[in-house]
């Protein structure tokens, strides 16, 4: 794994670097079974990096203003120091990388951080559990850094009465199911699917690319 220590997230560097990769918010998508994905990476590669500006919302201006609150909690909660990161480059896939919140110098340790609505906070802190439309990009972590050991997810909200923290690692299960049709796996299990996947999905673009290019 290889990683971009100097790149500022959500810069236009980090914009190009990202260009055509599978991060966090696209690892869902090695888990399903449909051609969306590889469209998707398929129509970046095919044409030059295309600048654009990013929509935030307010709810992500929250998330951005409070994460460097929420990664000194948690350093103070873990007593681990996390790095600030721009970028996590899989060397055994060029599709597969990470915009990590953050993550230890030995690359063992990584966090997840949300910063959730009130409601949304309150059913997290109910139900013990990291959300489900979460789940895939913990298992990204594990998937793009081969030598991450555990994982710390954390939804942090300063008007809550507590933060919610769970610890996961390789043997940690899973449910990548629904409630009335679970699937449950552990974490190590679902990185082997989304690598297996991740391949099958290169060898896939790379054909095309090569017929493409023989068109031309």
């Amino acid at each position: 794994m290889i990683r971009y220590n100097e790149i500022e997230q959500k810069s236009q560097e980090w914009h190009e670097l990202k260009w055509a990769k599978i991060g966090g918010t696209l690892s869902k998508g090695l888990f399903v079974k449909s051609d969306t994905l590889f469209i998707d990476i398929l129509s970046q590669r095919m044409e030059d990096f295309e600048p654009t500006d990013s929509y935030t919302s307010d709810a992500m201006e929250r998330g951005n203003e409070l994460e460097p609150f929420a990664l000194d909690y948690l350093e103070q909660y873990t007593g681990l120091t996390f790095d600030s990161v721009g970028w996590l480059q899989s060397e055994e896939n060029e599709l597969l990388g990470l915009s990590p919140d953050g993550i230890t110098s030995d690359n063992k340790v990584a966090c997840e951080i949300k910063c959730f609505g009130r409601k949304k906070h309150t059913e997290v802190i109910l139900k013990d559990e990291i959300p489900s439309e979460n789940i895939h990009q913990v298992i990204h972590y594990f998937t793009v850094n081969n030598d991450l050991e555990e994982l710390h997810f954390i939804a942090f909200r300063p008007e809550a009465k507590r933060h919610f923290i769970k610890k996961v690692d390789r043997s940690t299960e899973i449910n990548l199911g629904t409630e009335k049709k679970p699937r449950i796996l552990t974490i190590q299990e679902a990185v082997e699917e989304a690598k297996y996947y991740a391949k099958e999905l290169l060898n896939k673009i790379n054909k095309v690319e090569d017929e493409e290019e023989s068109k031309i």
